[in-house]
C-alpha cells in the first residue's frame, strides 16, 4: 500500500478536480480515478516501495489553478473598477497592499535568480495572507450596493481555489524541501473599512483589496511557473 504522503498528494488532486467545473474536461480521467474503490493512488497500484505521484502532475495542477485564479482576479478587479472606479478619487486609488511587507523580487531577472526555497515560501506566505481578506470580501460583497451576483460568484471561486492551491503547494514543497519552516505571513487589518456604514469607504476598501489581489495573484502564478520549469518541465503533460 502507498505511504500516507502519496495518498495526501492524490487526495489533493481529487479535491482539485471535484472543485473545478471549468477544468473538468481537461481532467476527466483523474476524476474517474478519484471515484474508485481504492484508498491509494492508482499511480501506486501494484508498485512496491515508496511510490509517489509524478512531480510534473502536481505542478501541472498547481499552475493551472494559479493561472485560473489570476484570470478571475483580473476580471473581478476590472469589473469592479468599471462599475465603481469613477466614484473613487485618484488619491484613494494609491494602494499599499497588506502584503507589501513580504519582500519579493522586483524584476523578472531577480525572480529567475531567486532560490527554490524562497519562491516556495513566498507563494505560501502570499496565499496564507489572503485567506482572511477573501473570506471577508465574499461576506461583505453581498451587502455592497449595486454589486452584481457574478462579482460575488467569482470572488467566492477565488477563495475556494486559493485554499486548494495552498494545500497543493505545501504538498509539493514537502516533496522537494522536507522539513522547511515557512515564514509568518502579514495580517490583514482592513476589515473595519469593508464593514463601514459609509458606502464610499467600503467601495475604496474593495477597490484596494481587488487591486492587491490581482497583483499578488500574478506573483503567485509567475513564481509557480518558474518553479515548474526549473524542477520539472515547462510543458503541460
Amino acid at each position: 500500500m502507498a505511504p500516507a504522503s502519496s495518498h495526501r498528494e492524490y487526495q489533493w488532486i481529487c479535491n482539485f478536480v471535484r472543485g473545478s467545473c471549468l477544468l473538468l474536461l481537461l481532467l476527466v480521467s483523474n476524476l474517474i480515478l478519484c471515484q474508485g474503490q481504492e484508498n491509494y493512488p492508482p499511480y501506486c497500484q501494484n508498485q512496491p516501495g515508496n511510490c509517489q505521484i509524478p512531480l510534473q502532475s502536481l505542478f501541472n495542477r498547481a499552475t493551472t489553478v494559479a493561472n485560473y485564479n489570476l484570470r478571475l482576479a483580473g476580471e473581478v478587479f476590472y469589473k469592479f473598477d468599471e462599475q465603481y472606479g469613477q466614484r473613487i478619487n485618484s488619491e484613494s486609488k494609491v494602494v499599499n497592499c497588506h502584503t507589501s511587507s513580504i519582500t519579493t523580487p522586483n524584476t523578472k531577472a531577480e525572480t529567475i535568480n531567486t532560490e527554490d526555497k524562497i519562491l516556495f515560501k513566498l507563494v505560501i506566505s502570499l496565499l496564507q495572507s489572503w485567506d482572511e481578506p477573501l473570506r471577508q470580501a465574499v461576506t461583505e460583497l453581498a451587502n455592497l450596493k449595486g454589486a452584481s451576483p457574478a462579482l460575488w460568484t467569482k470572488a467566492q471561486e477565488i477563495k475556494e481555489k486559493a485554499k486548494v492551491l495552498l494545500e497543493g503547494v505545501e504538498v509539493i514543497q514537502k516533496r522537494i524541501h522536507p522539513g522547511v519552516k515557512n515564514e509568518l505571513y502579514p495580517v490583514w487589518s482592513e476589515q473595519s473599512s469593508l464593514t463601514a456604514h459609509d458606502e464610499n469607504v467600503r467601495q475604496v476598501a474593495f477597490y484596494k483589496l481587488f487591486h492587491c489581489l490581482h497583483k499578488d495573484s500574478s506573483k503567485i502564478s509567475t513564481y509557480l511557473q518558474i518553479l515548474k520549469c526549473r524542477l520539472t518541465s515547462c510543458e503541460t503533460q
